[in-house]
């Protein structure tokens, strides 16, 4: 890799010491965090946290201080709860202003030993690609997301960023509007709004969560960001992460296990698209994945007529190529 000059990471954790020590325990191994900056954001408590809240916090404080887990370490540790959006908005927008881009962890995200060579590539490799606004580590389960046999590449295009350990550019992020002040007006415009959902049928119900105040996230406004500077994401055909989270302990995360991934499948040296174009299979495959019920019987009568008589399908998403 010709990339000499790796991009910072930042690491942000507050009360899972078990899962934050794992984390940086994977990225401890990674291949270039002898050669990489480190930074760490531990929350602060809650006016009404519990001794045994204090008492996590206080252990994920020494576990990050107890190793030099890459070549540089800086720890900021906030005094009081900052939450999770105001966090993370505020460390990354501090990190860009010193460098011109980061790679993204929380707390529960475990990589893979090729992770950062994968991110830092990518990087490097489409940093001038201006509709290119992310770079995506984690990529679902094979048993959820089959990339064709024939697909050629290693990644592929995403209306939306799967952050899950993530990428992005200074000039990308100083585009990202969080004020929430656009989305209702947004949200009646129907047309648009099926576009945004393009990347998912999640996302304007995400969109509105937000504004209502619903939840502390701050990533669906990153999307949308994607969607109104007609950008994409550049996602992995086989994981270079896996949620270790899912287990009840997070603020945004459900118990789950289904999202696992076997980080031994991840490609040391991706074929990475040149022409950024979306492969219809696995857009549909993606949106498909949101989708919270099956398409209606009409409309599958209707494609499997379509296709008997060599025509294309009616109801798929559409491919788009980026410049």
């Amino acid at each position: 890799m010709e990339t000499k000059n790796f991009s910072p990471i930042i690491l942000f954790a507050y009360d899972r010491p078990w899962h934050t020590e794992q984390v940086l325990r994977a990225l401890k191994q990674n291949e270039l965090a002898s050669q990489s900056e480190l930074i760490i954001y531990v929350d602060g408590p809650k006016a009404n946290a519990t001794q045994d809240q204090l008492e996590k916090i206080d252990e994920v404080k020494r576990i990050v201080g107890c190793e030099k887990w890459c070549k540089k370490v800086d720890i900021h540790m906030a005094e009081k709860n900052i939450g999770c959006r105001n966090s993370i908005i505020k460390g990354i927008s501090d990190v860009l202003q010193l460098h011109e881009a980061v790679i993204v962890l929380e707390d529960d995200i475990v990589t893979a030993k090729c992770f950062l060579r994968y991110m830092n590539t990518a990087l490097d490799y489409y940093k001038n690609r201006k509709s290119v606004f992310s770079i995506s580590g984690y990529n679902f389960p094979e048993i959820k997301l089959p990339i064709p046999l024939d697909y050629e590449y290693d990644v592929y295009v995403s209306p939306r960023l799967l952050n899950w350990g993530w990428g992005i550019w200074r000039d990308r992020w100083q585009q990202v509007d969080w004020d929430k002040k656009f989305i209702p007006e947004f949200l009646t415009k129907k047309n648009q709004v099926e576009a945004f959902n393009r990347g998912g049928i999640d996302l304007s119900k995400m969109l509105l969560e937000e504004f209502e105040g619903k939840t502390d996230a701050w990533d669906i406004q990153l999307v949308y960001s994607h969607f109104l500077n007609h950008a994409l994401s550049i996602v992995p055909c086989h994981s270079y992460t896996e949620n270790i989270g899912l287990d009840g302990t997070g603020v945004h995360c459900t118990t789950s296990d289904s999202f696992k991934n076997d980080l031994k499948l991840s490609v040391y040296h991706p074929r990475l698209l040149d022409v950024l174009y979306e492969d219809k299979r696995i857009l549909n495959l993606l949106y498909s994945l949101y989708y919270p019920k099956k398409r209606i019987l009409w409309k599958k009568i209707l494609n499997q007529l379509s296709r008997r008589f060599g025509a294309k399908k009616l109801f798929i998403l559409k491919k788009k190529v980026y410049v």
